[in-house]
């Protein structure tokens, strides 16, 4: 988030799905099409290797791209990192984040967010 976003929104967003307005907006500020399927990015973090490993497969099963990263220098936990090309709006991104937050939950983990690139 920019510092002119901070300022625009009073400060952080206070709610995930405030976050995803903000993102989306901030696509379509950049010029997005969100018409159009674009490279999304979904990020999750596990304590456990298993863990991570068995939402990753969860995850390839959904027909998302996965990959798995063990804890590094400043990153302590195993990361997954999930993407495609899809369409982002409101109901898309809805509807991911209640899916990979299940995912996390359902194997000890976290959701993070994601991320979209602005061109398709």
């Amino acid at each position: 988030m920019g510092f002119l976003d901070l300022i625009r929104h009073k400060g952080k967003p206070k709610s995930p799905q405030e976050a995803d307005a903000l993102a989306l907006r901030q696509l379509a500020g950049r010029g997005a099409d969100l018409a159009q399927p674009r490279h999304i990015v979904h990020f999750l973090y596990f304590d456990a290797e298993s863990d991570a490993r068995a939402a990753a497969a969860a995850a390839e099963g959904a027909s998302w791209s996965v990959a798995v990263d063990p804890p590094a220098k400043n990153v302590t936990v195993w990361t997954v990192r999930a993407d495609a090309n899809r369409v982002v709006s409101t109901v898309t991104v809805e509807g991911f984040r209640a899916w990979f937050e299940h995912v996390a939950a359902e194997h000890a983990g976290e959701y993070d967010g994601w991320e979209a690139s602005a061109k398709p």
